[in-house]
């Protein structure tokens, strides 16, 4: 049996977890001050995506790189067989990415498995047909390997392929990260209030019988645990806020990011029983503390948030760093 073609997954995810792992505990103090102070902080947390898209073109320049060399003239054709017969999440997305497509797109094309080689034959020509005139190619350059000059087709095609894989990334990787510093804005919300982690509140909880996906965190209060989950989210995504709101269930509370002038989530969120706190624009801490304020244990004091820049950075500067760990992947 021939030798599998070596995608190199291992150092790949190496990578990455580089990559989703940049935020020091100083970097997520200075996204939670923005925070609170309902600034837009979306250019704060777009670095690790930034990065993790970095990693994944270095990767599949390197791969086309390697099959180019592997298979010769065939080497998109090949190295799609290749990834057909491998298995793992990286090579179900690179297949798709050979095709030019992000993986929604290949649903909504209706596309089986068995559909790709023959697609990806035919759009191909079509490309080519269209692109052969021009006269700007791609020379593929590697430490160890041999460069190769790329047809203008397939120097056109790797731009499609990356395009693809951007699509994909910018869904899937700003998701998974955003899970996690919501999780770390969730702590150090909970903690600039004077609440003690293990003791008044508890983070990142998995699902149970009672909510079936995971929590961010759970506040003992006197009616019992109140369900807390933060939407880094924006206002094009009402579904996702939905999704938040029957996850906390009644007398939850949601920190959603902003919510659109026609969006239905306040109304959602009364008729739920749920508090919404909305981030930008707002007091989100001096909020989350209005809301708890009557309803906390007797023996629990809370901290009255300020409101002004200078108080928030002072009392979130006061906080030790493992207030701000972002957990790991």
């Amino acid at each position: 049996m021939a030798k599998e073609f070596d995608l190199q997954i291992p150092e790949l995810k190496e990578k990455l977890v580089s990559a989703r792992q940049v935020y020091s505990p100083n970097e997520v103090r200075s996204i939670v001050l923005t925070i609170l102070l309902g600034k837009n902080y979306r250019s704060i947390t777009e670095k690790a995506t930034r990065l993790e898209i970095s990693v994944f073109m270095s990767w599949l320049l390197n791969v086309c790189h390697r099959a180019n060399i592997a298979f010769g003239n065939d080497w998109l054709i090949e190295l799609q067989k290749e990834c057909i017969r491998q298995t793992g999440l990286e090579s179900r997305w690179l297949r798709v990415w050979l095709m030019g497509l992000a993986l929604k797109t290949t649903q909504n094309l209706g596309l089986h498995i068995n559909d790709y080689e023959a697609y990806l034959k035919k759009i191909k020509n079509e490309s080519d047909v269209l692109v052969e005139k021009g006269a700007t190619s791609i020379q593929l350059q590697t430490n160890d390997l041999s460069p190769k000059s790329l047809s203008v087709g397939d120097s056109v095609w790797i731009l499609q392929m990356s395009g693809a894989a951007v699509l994909t990334l910018r869904g899937s990787t700003k998701s998974t990260i955003g899970k996690l510093l919501e999780k770390a804005i969730a702590r150090a919300c909970l903690s600039a209030l004077g609440l003690q982690e293990g003791k008044h509140f508890d983070i990142n909880l998995p699902a149970d019988a009672e909510v079936i996906r995971e929590i961010d965190a759970e506040i003992l209060t006197n009616r019992g645990k109140a369900r807390m989950d933060v939407a880094l989210i924006g206002t094009g995504n009402q579904e996702v806020s939905d999704d938040k709101l029957n996850r906390v269930g009644k007398n939850g509370i949601v920190l959603v990011d902003k919510i659109g002038s026609k969006s239905n989530v306040p109304k959602n969120a009364a008729s739920a029983g749920v508090r919404l706190i909305e981030i930008q624009n707002h007091s989100p801490l001096s909020e989350l503390y209005n809301h708890l304020l009557p309803i906390m244990p007797k023996s629990i004091k809370l901290k009255k948030p300020p409101i002004d820049e200078k108080g928030l950075r002072s009392l979130l500067a006061a906080l030790p760093d493992n207030r701000f760990i972002v957990p790991k992947v």
